[in-house]
Order: C-alpha cells, then structure tokens, then sequence
C-alpha cells in the first residue's frame, strides 16, 4: 500500500483543514513559506523537514510541487482516551513503543499485538517510524484493526492510565525474570530501541522492569523478537 503524497501549497493546506492525518511534511530549502503557515505545522503537531528539491521531486513525481510535499497516514490515529478506554472494557494490553523507528519492526509488533488480542500501540510524537506502506505491509494490514496512538509526553500519557487503574511494566535488561512474572490488567507493556533502550523517565513509572532471560552469547534481542516473546507471556495471563 503506498501513502497518499500531496504537493502544492493549496492541496497541503487542504489536507490540513480537512482533519486527513498527515505523517510529515517536507518543505524545499530556500523557498518562502508564511510564519503563519508554519506556525499553523506547528500547533497541529505536525512534523516538517526542510530539504532539497530533488528530494521533493522523487518524493512527488513533478517537478511542479511548488516547494512543498506532504505524506498523508493510511491510518486514522486514535486519542489517548479511546486507547485506554478501549483496554479497560477489554481488560487488555497495549504496546508502547519508545524510540522505535524502524518501519519493519513497528510492523511486525503490530501484527503480534494484534494476533494476540492487544488493543493497539501507542507512539511518541517525535522519535518513531511514521506509519507507512513498509509498516502496514510488515503487519500483514493488522495495523488497521489496532488503535494506533501519538503522544507528545509519553511519560505524562502513562502516568493518565496509572491514574486510571492501569499497570505499566517495561522489558528492559537488568530486570525480573518475565517468566516469573504474575500481570496486573489492564496493562502497558514498553519496548525501546535496540540502541538506546527504554529511558529513565518511563522505566521509573513501571510497575516491574522485566527482562527475557538469554543463554547465548548474543547481547540482545531484536526489538520484534522481544515483543513477541514478551506479548505472548502477557498473553498468557489474560482472562
């Protein structure tokens, strides 16, 4: 499945107005955009790169793009509300994945989540892959059954669904044995970046940190793997 890729000041600005969701706009170095149309980027939340216009061109096929391309989801995001609400009626699972951007690997999560019974993923604003034709292809078309969240303080997101009677556990190294472990629904369940791992601020609101024990001389697991193995424990646990 290929994005939707607008060019043109008019057509962006209508897609903007139209409430599409839209994964990131790519602006031509050198042209003139109005403080108010960046602003207007800005307070949609919307993320926009300044970059050549021969990177414009591939992106939209012309020449004629007029400085300004736009690559609209395939998905509709959900708002946080219906996320969590969604888990509490179903007394299930998310996924939370913090600094997750390669396309491949939110795919294949997404389609473990689903197979699973999870109700969705829920991703930071800035430091993910966006949701596009490599993610939906990767999950096999499950991202279209998932509620897909954006968050712009993932921190502040997760404390919302503590608050709710929520728990949040993290698979990060150094932690419990996962085979060990007993789940409190409804649940998070926070996967990082093979490199960087899960940051402080999340581990330090976890419930239990959990760790999938390995016997091989490899350093780690491959993100998707440990969501799979992880799901699949959580899985077990469910009603």
């Amino acid at each position: 499945m290929e994005e939707l890729v607008v060019h043109g000041k008019n057509a962006v600005e209508e897609a903007l107005k139209s409430g599409r969701e839209i994964e990131k706009v790519y602006l031509q170095h050198g042209k003139f955009f109005t403080p108010e149309f960046l602003n207007l980027l800005k307070e949609k939340g919307i993320r926009f790169q300044w970059t050549k216009r021969e990177q414009l061109e591939k992106l939209s096929g012309t020449r004629k793009n007029q400085g300004i391309v736009a690559i609209l989801s395939p998905i509709r995001y959900a708002g946080e509300e219906e996320l969590f609400n969604e888990t509490f009626r179903k007394n299930s699972f998310f996924v939370v994945l913090d600094g997750v951007t390669e396309p491949q690997n939110v795919g294949t999560i997404a389609r473990t989540v689903e197979s699973f019974g999870g109700v969705g993923i829920l991703l930071p604003s800035k430091g993910s892959s966006p949701i596009n034709r490599v993610v939906v292809k990767a999950s096999s078309g499950a991202i279209f059954h998932l509620k897909v969240t954006r968050s712009s303080n993932l921190k502040d997101s997760l404390e919302r669904f503590i608050s709710m009677g929520g728990s949040v556990y993290s698979v990060e190294t150094g932690g419990e044995d996962i085979r060990k472990v007993s789940f409190e629904k409804p649940l998070s369940l926070i996967l990082g970046s093979e490199g960087k791992g899960i940051s402080e601020e999340l581990l330090s609101i976890s419930k239990r940190v959990l760790t999938i024990p390995t016997v091989g001389k490899t350093p780690s697991l491959n993100v998707s793997v440990s969501a799979a193995i992880s799901i699949w424990e959580v899985f077990r646990s469910l009603d």
